[in-house]
C-alpha cells in the first residue's frame, strides 16, 4: 500500500513495499540502485546508519516465521540475508537453488542462505509480506545487517552476481533510510574535501529543523572510500568540496549541494524541487 507525507512543501510517496508491476519494477525502485538510475551489469537482472552495526537489524521489518527470525538473527550477527523465493519442479528455480547452494559455500562467512518454497504455509507471512506470490519467479533478496534490501534479482543469476551483491555500510545506511520513507542528507566529506564543518553543520540543523517533523536522516560518509556511493550520486569522481545530496524516496536525488552552506538554504533547494516536480520539470539534480 502507498502513503504520502509531507516534508517542507515536498509530497513524498512512502513506497509500499510490495508493489509488483511489470518485472517487478514498483518494488525494484524500493532498492536504491535503482532509484539512482544506476545499474550493474554483474547483477544479469534488475537490482538494484553509521557503519550498519549488528544491533540495527530492524527485528520488527519481519514476521516471526522461522526465515524472518533467521533474517534478523543474521543482522545481529552482522551477516547478509539472500533470500530465495521459488517455486519447486520449476526450471528456472531448481537452476537458482543450485547456484545458491554454490554460492553458500563460497560467502557463508558474510552472509546466512535462505530458500523459501512460494508454496511453503510456514512462511506464508513472510511470502505475504513481500507479496512474493505477485513476483516473477525465482526472485532473490539482499538484505543487509541493518534490514535494508539492498539488491534483488528477479531472474536466475551466477555465483558472482551474489558475491557483488554487498554494498558499503554507507550505501546500506542510506537505502535503509529510504525504505523507511525518510528524506536523507547525504554529507559527503573527509579529509581530502573543504569546508566540512559548515557543510555538516548545515546538515545537521537541516535534518533537525522542526518543519521537517522528524524526517530527515543524516548520512555522513568520506567520497574518498565510497566508490559505488560517489556513482550513485551521479558523480564523476569524488568531490572536492563538502557536499550535501538530498535524496527523498524512492531515492531521488533532489539537490546537490557543495561547498559552504546553510540550513536555510538546503530548504530552499528541497522546496525549489518540490515546485519544480510538481509542474513537472527536474529538480536542482535531476528529479527522476
Amino acid at each position: 500500500m502507498m502513503g504520502e507525507m509531507t516534508i517542507h512543501g515536498v509530497n513524498v510517496r512512502r513506497p509500499g513495499w510490495f508493489a509488483w508491476g511489470g518485472l517487478a519494477s514498483a518494488f525494484l525502485s524500493l532498492v536504491w540502485v535503482a532509484g539512482c538510475g544506476m545499474s550493474s551489469a554483474a547483477t544479469q537482472a534488475s537490482s538494484a546508519p553509521t557503519a550498519a552495526k549488528p544491533e540495527n537489524a530492524a527485528a520488527t521489518a519481519f514476521p516471526s516465521t522461522p526465515v524472518g527470525q533467521a533474517i534478523v538473527q543474521a543482522g545481529k550477527d552482522g551477516k547478509y540475508s539472500f533470500v530465495l523465493f521459488y517455486r519447486s519442479q520449476e526450471q528456472a528455480s531448481e537452476a537458482m537453488t543450485d547456484t545458491f547452494s554454490r554460492a553458500q559455500g563460497i560467502l557463508s562467512a558474510r552472509a546466512v542462505f535462505l530458500p523459501v518454497d512460494i508454496d511453503s504455509n510456514a512462511e506464508s507471512e513472510l511470502i505475504g509480506r513481500f507479496r512474493a506470490q505477485q513476483a516473477p519467479l525465482p526472485l532473490t533478496l539482499v538484505i543487509a545487517p541493518n534490514g535494508a534490501i539492498v539488491r534483488s534479482f528477479t531472474n536466475p543469476v551466477d555465483e558472482q552476481a551474489l558475491a557483488d551483491a554487498f554494498v558499503s555500510p554507507k550505501i546500506a545506511e542510506v537505502t535503509k533510510a529510504l525504505q523507511d520513507g525518510k528524506l536523507v542528507a547525504l554529507c559527503l566529506q573527509g579529509p581530502s574535501t573543504n569546508h566540512n564543518s559548515e557543510s555538516n553543520r548545515a546538515a545537521e540543523a537541516f535534518v533537525a529543523d522542526e518543519r521537517l517533523s522528524g524526517q530527515g536522516v543524516l548520512v555522513v560518509a568520506d567520497p574518498s572510500r565510497e566508490a559505488e556511493l560517489i556513482e550513485r550520486c551521479r558523480m564523476s569522481a569524488p568531490p572536492t568540496e563538502a557536499t550535501i545530496v538530498l535524496l527523498v524516496p524512492p531515492g531521488t536525488i533532489v539537490a546537490t549541494v557543495a561547498g559552504a552552506t546553510t540550513k536555510e538554504a538546503l530548504l530552499q533547494q528541497l522546496q525549489s524541487a518540490s515546485a519544480s516536480c510538481s509542474s513537472g520539470s527536474c529538480g536542482p539534480s535531476g528529479c527522476q
